[in-house]
């Protein structure tokens, strides 16, 4: 009787343990989850450039080859440059035309500046005759009653100063005529300034017909041979930035508490689980596009895995990679994110 209540004992006591195992293993799990928020939702993010020519034309030269790596400068293709080259050359004999036009305006200038002070001083020398002629009548006009000089001598006296009033008319009018013929060299400096900016566009235009890689990374997309014709701003293929990768987790609402932008993360990509890849959170998710109502459109959108169960919503959680290595990193792979508190 003792060894059966002895066994019923032990019995409950390991059922007891069990019990409480289980509950610590649950308490720890939970703690280990509030502690490291992790989401196995996860892929591996890039940003890219939908390379595009700023000049069209027919593409000449092509340098690179689909999934390529570049690096930053690297030449990647060339469009002909012939037409652009005589548009520079055109726009430099205009420049060269307008500078001698504008040299010869300005001799014009100076020659029409000399001629208008020449006028002004003969309008000088014509006021100086007239107040000669007038000083002179005003001294012999008093002595001819008296008979010292001839009626005749004051006759040719008033007349000298008419002749003086008339020659200071006409200085003045050359001189204003002199005045008003001086041009000026500001249109033709317009003309020049702008036939220089015309120049200074086309030669950028020459430049942009050699397409270099605007940073490190990887063709991709790339469906195009020599011959093709690019058209201004029309993508021709895309370059997978490969200077920055991230990771992006879709983590629960319940986990956003407690991570912050500049926390440390430890990223596992499918293709190598056992290989962690250190980052940083850089940023967080400010909203997702609802499965029922409005849309917002650019808004990324999280589907909830069940609609008929009221669950937490998913948001897009973005990790910067530190140095991670190139062999494992591709655009959508899978990935795994544990964020370190």
């Amino acid at each position: 009787m003792i060894l059966v209540f002895i066994r019923k004992g032990m019995g409950a006591l390991i059922s007891l343990g069990a019990i409480a195992a289980v509950i610590l293993l649950a308490f720890l799990t939970i703690r280990r989850a509030d502690l490291r928020p992790r989401t196995d939702d996860a892929y591996l993010d890039a940003d890219v450039v939908h390379l595009a020519s700023e000049v069209s034309g027919r593409i000449v030269e092509l340098h690179v080859r689909d999934n390529e790596f570049v690096r930053r400068d690297q030449v990647l293709f060339r469009i002909d440059p012939d037409p652009f080259r005589l548009r520079v050359e055109q726009a430099q004999a205009n420049v060269r035309s307008l500078e001698g036009k504008l040299r010869v305006t300005a001799d014009q200038v100076a020659a029409q500046t000399s001629n208008a002070d020449t006028a002004n001083r003969g309008i000088a020398t014509a006021d100086a005759q007239l107040k000669l002629a007038a000083s002179t009548l005003a001294r012999m006009e008093p002595l001819l009653p008296r008979g010292y000089v001839t009626a005749e001598q004051v006759d040719q006296a008033r007349t000298a100063r008419r002749t003086a009033e008339v020659a200071v008319q006409q200085a003045q009018l050359q001189a204003q005529g002199a005045r008003e013929a001086i041009s000026s060299t500001e249109p033709v400096v317009g003309e020049l300034e702008a036939a220089k900016a015309t120049l200074a566009l086309l030669e950028r235009d020459l430049r942009k017909t050699v397409v270099r890689s605007p940073c490190d990374g990887q063709i991709t997309a790339l469906n195009m041979s020599i011959g093709e014709f690019a058209v201004t701003g029309a993508p021709l293929f895309t370059i997978i930035d490969t200077e920055h990768w991230y990771a992006v987790g879709n983590f629960r609402e319940t986990q956003l508490e407690g991570i912050r932008p500049g926390q440390l993360a430890l990223v596992y990509v499918m293709q190598a689980p056992k290989t962690p890849v250190k980052g940083v959170v850089d940023s967080l998710g400010g909203g997702v596009a609802p499965d029922e109502g409005a849309t917002f459109l650019g808004m990324p959108h999280v589907p909830r895995s069940l609609n008929w169960v009221r669950i937490a919503q998913r948001f897009p959680v973005r990790v910067l990679l530190d140095n991670p290595p190139q062999s494992l990193m591709r655009i959508g792979a899978t990935a795994a994110i544990v964020i370190e508190r």
